[in-house]
C-alpha cells in the first residue's frame, strides 16, 4: 500500500533547481541542491497516513472472530550509517485457529520489530519509495525462541506490504516550483519554459539524522564574454512598479522572519530579529542611492538569503514535521533563487509581489493578503520581537495640567514619560542666536525625561548608565544638532535626510515601519526622543554589552562606540570602529561620533553650541 503527501506538505518543494536543455551539454554547468528533511516528516506521514487509530496504532488484520489480530504502534524513523531507513514498531499479535466459534490454540505475542529499507527515487514519476530490504525481531532471546517461524513469516506477511509500500509523491509539488521558476524568470527570456521544466528529483538518501532528497539542475552558462549592461532609464510607469516591488519585498521579508521568530527559542528569535534589522538597513541604503536603473528586489532577496538560510538549516524550530515540511520547502525556493542567479545571471532573475507570495505562501498556505500587505501601522508583535514594550505611547499635546485647591495631588499624565508642556514648546521653534541658550536647556531637559523613561524601564544596569545618558546625547548632537524641525524656503518642518531619517535622533522611517509611529516621529519631539532611548538601550544591552565589545581592548567607552555604530549602519556594524577594514566614510563619521561624546562628557549640553557657530 502506498500513500501521497498533499501538495502542501511535500518534501520535494524543499529543494529545486534549473536546467536548460541545450543541444551541447559543454555549454550547462550541473548542480545539485540537496536539502535535509527531519525524520520528524517521515513520522508525521505514517500517523496521519498509516497509524491512524485514535490511539495512534494502526491495526493491519483481524478476523471476524477476533482470533486472529495484528497491531502495530509507536513508529520511531532514523538512518542508518549505510544509508538505509530503520523503522521500529511495538506489536501486538493474537494467531489462533477459528473453529465453531472458537479460537483454537491461541498464541499471543507483544514485542518489537525493526525494519530495514532501501530508499529509492522515480526521477521521472517524482516520488521516493521505501523497499523493505529486511526485518528482525527486536525482544529478547527468550522471546524470540518462543516466536514459531510460521507466526513470524505470518507478521511479515501482514507487515512488509504496509510499510514496505510507502511512496512520497512529488509531482505536484514539482509542478508548484516549475510555475516559480517561470514566474522568477522575465517574460522576453525564451527559455524559461524549458529551464522550468527541467526540474527534475535526482537522488534521496537516509542520513543518520535526516532524509537527504536532492534535485538537479543544469543551469545555462552566460554566453561568451558576456557582461551586464546598465539599464535605461526608468518611465513613470516603470518607477511606479520599482516602488511597488521594494514594499512587496519589505513586507513579505518582515511577515517571513514574524512567522519564523513565533515558535522559535530566544536565542533564534534574536538572531531572526537581526536579519529583519538588516534586512531593513539594506532597504534603507538602496532607497538612499536612489539606483533605479536597476531591481531592488533581487539584490535585496540575495543578501538577506545568504544570512536566513545557514540560520535556519541549522537551527531547530522545534516545529511539528508537516510544518517542518513547508519551511524546508520554503528553504529549497530560496536555495534554487540563489543557485540560479550565481550559476545564470544573464537569464535576469527577476521577484515581483506575485512570486513572493507563492514563496510565503510554500510556508505558510493560508498566509492571506493583508498579512502579507505593505502597511505603516505600529505592529505590537514587532516591538516584542526586539524586546520592547507592545506600545510607545505618544504625549498628547492638549492641556492636561491639573486645576483646584488639590491638584497637586494629581500626578501628571506625563510622569512616566516627556512633559506635553516641554513638547509643546520645541515644536516648530527655530532657535534665533540670542535664545540659543533657553533652547538647548529646553532640549537638554526633553532629553533629560527621555533619558529617565528609560531608566524607570530598567533595560540598562545602573553599571552602564552614565554611559547611556552620554550615549544619548551624543547621538542627538551628531544625528541633528539637537534639532527636530528645520526652516527651508520660509518652510517650517522636521528635520529629515535623504535616506529617509527624520527628527532629533533621526529614526529612519524604513528601518522602524512598525516599530513606531511615522507620523509622531516627524511631529512630536517627545516620542522620536523616547524611540531613540528605546533603540539606543536594544542596541547596547542587546549588543554591545551582550558580545562584551568593551572587553576587547578593556575600554568601557567602547560600548558608545559600538552601540553607535549600529545605531547608524545596522547589526552589522557593531565593531566597525575598531576594524582595520573599515572604509573612510564610516571611520569619518565614527571619528565625529567620538569627538561629540568626548565633549558631552566634559561640558554637557554646551558642547552642543558647536552645531550653531558657538
Amino acid at each position: 500500500m502506498s500513500f501521497c503527501v498533499p501538495c502542501a506538505r511535500i518534501p520535494a518543494l524543499l529543494c529545486w533547481a534549473l536546467a536548460v536543455l541545450l543541444p551541447v551539454p559543454a555549454l550547462a554547468v550541473p548542480i545539485e541542491l540537496p536539502v535535509s528533511l527531519d525524520y520528524a516528516v517521515v513520522n508525521d506521514a505514517l500517523a496521519r497516513q498509516v497509524f491512524q487509530n485514535p490511539d495512534g496504532s494502526a491495526e493491519l488484520f483481524r478476523d471476524s472472530q477476533d482470533c486472529n489480530q495484528l497491531t502495530l504502534s509507536d513508529p520511531q524513523v532514523e538512518g542508518t550509517e549505510n544509508g538505509q531507513l530503520r523503522l521500529t514498531t511495538k506489536v501486538r499479535a493474537r494467531v489462533g485457529t477459528p473453529l465453531a466459534g472458537r479460537c483454537i490454540l491461541p498464541f499471543a505475542w507483544n514485542g518489537s520489530i525493526e525494519t530495514f529499507k532501501e530508499v529509492l527515487v522515480s526521477p521521472t514519476g517524482g516520488r521516493v519509495t521505501f523497499r523493505i530490504i529486511d526485518s528482525n525481531i527486536l525482544s529478547g532471546d527468550d522471546q524470540k525462541r518462543k516466536m514459531p517461524g510460521v507466526v513470524w513469516s505470518w507478521i511479515k506477511d501482514q507487515v512488509h506490504p504496509r510499510l514496505g509500500g510507502v511512496t512520497i509523491d512529488f509531482g505536484p509539488a514539482l509542478a508548484d516550483l516549475r510555475t516559480l521558476v517561470y514566474d522568477a524568470l522575465p517574460a522576453e527570456q525564451s527559455e524559461r519554459g524549458l529551464i522550468a521544466d527541467s526540474l527534475q528529483l535526482q537522488s534521496a538518501r537516509a542520513e543518520i539524522d535526516a532524509l537527504t532528497v536532492t534535485l538537479a539542475l543544469e543551469a545555462p552558462l552566460p554566453p561568451p564574454e558576456w557582461t551586464p549592461v546598465p539599464e535605461a532609464a526608468l518611465s513613470e510607469e516603470e518607477l511606479a512598479r520599482w516602488d511597488a516591488a521594494w514594499q512587496s519585498w519589505d513586507a513579505f521579508a518582515t511577515w517571513l522572519i514574524k512567522d519564523l521568530a513565533a515558535p522559535a527559542q530566544p536565542e533564534l528569535r534574536d538572531a531572526l530579529a537581526e536579519i529583519l534589522l538588516e534586512a531593513r538597513h539594506e532597504l534603507r541604503d538602496a532607497l538612499a542611492a536612489d539606483a533605479r536603473d536597476e531591481d531592488p528586489v533581487r539584490g535585496l532577496f540575495l543578501s538577506t538569503w545568504e544570512r536566513l538560510a545557514p540560520l535556519l538549516r541549522d537551527s531547530d524550530l522545534n516545529l511539528p514535521g508537516a510544518r517542518s515540511v513547508e519551511l524546508a520547502t520554503f528553504i529549497s525556493a530560496g536555495n534554487a533563487l540563489q543557485a540560479l542567479d550565481t550559476a545564470a545571471p544573464h537569464l535576469g532573475l527577476t521577484l515581483d509581489s506575485d512570486s513572493l507570495r507563492r514563496m510565503a505562501r510554500m510556508l505558510e498556505p493560508a498566509v492571506s493578503e493583508e498579512e502579507l500587505g505593505y502597511t505603516t501601522r505600529v505592529d505590537p508583535e514587532l516591538r516584542q520581537l526586539l524586546g520592547l514594550e507592545p506600545e510607545l505611547a505618544i504625549e498628547s499635546l492638549e492641556d492636561t495640567s491639573a486645576s483646584g485647591p488639590f491638584a497637586w495631588l494629581i500626578a501628571p499624565a506625563w510622569a512616566a514619560a516627556v512633559s506635553p508642556s516641554l513638547v509643546k514648546l520645541l515644536t516648530n521653534w527655530i532657535p534665533e542666536p540670542n535664545d540659543l541658550d533657553r533652547y538647548l536647556r529646553t532640549m537638554e531637559q526633553l532629553l533629560d525625561e527621555s533619558i529617565a523613561t528609560e531608566r524607570k524601564r530598567g533595560k540598562v544596569s545602573d553599571d552602564y548608565f552614565d554611559l547611556y545618558e552620554n550615549l544619548v546625547r551624543a547621538t542627538a548632537w551628531q544625528e541633528s544638532c539637537w534639532r527636530q524641525f528645520v526652516e527651508t524656503n520660509g518652510v517650517i518642518k522636521p528635520i529629515q535626510s535623504s535616506a529617509g531619517s527624520v527628527g532629533l535622533m533621526q529614526i529612519n522611517q524604513h528601518v522602524w515601519r512598525n516599530i513606531y509611529d511615522l507620523d509622531a516621529l516627524q511631529n512630536n519631539v517627545g516620542y522620536n526622543a523616547r524611540a531613540g532611548n528605546e533603540i539606543l538601550a536594544h542596541y547596547l544591552v542587546d549588543y554591545a554589552i551582550k558580545r562584551k565589545e568593551h572587553e576587547v581592548r578593556d575600554d568601557i567607552h567602547d560600548l558608545a562606540r559600538a552601540t553607535y555604530g549600529v545605531y547608524n549602519g545596522g547589526p552589522r556594524h557593531l565593531s566597525r570602529y575598531r576594524r582595520d577594514d573599515t572604509n573612510a566614510y564610516l571611520r569619518g563619521i565614527d571619528a565625529a561620533f567620538w569627538n561629540k561624546y568626548q565633549a558631552i562628557r566634559k561640558q554637557g549640553a554646551d558642547a552642543v553650541r558647536q552645531c550653531y557657530g558657538g
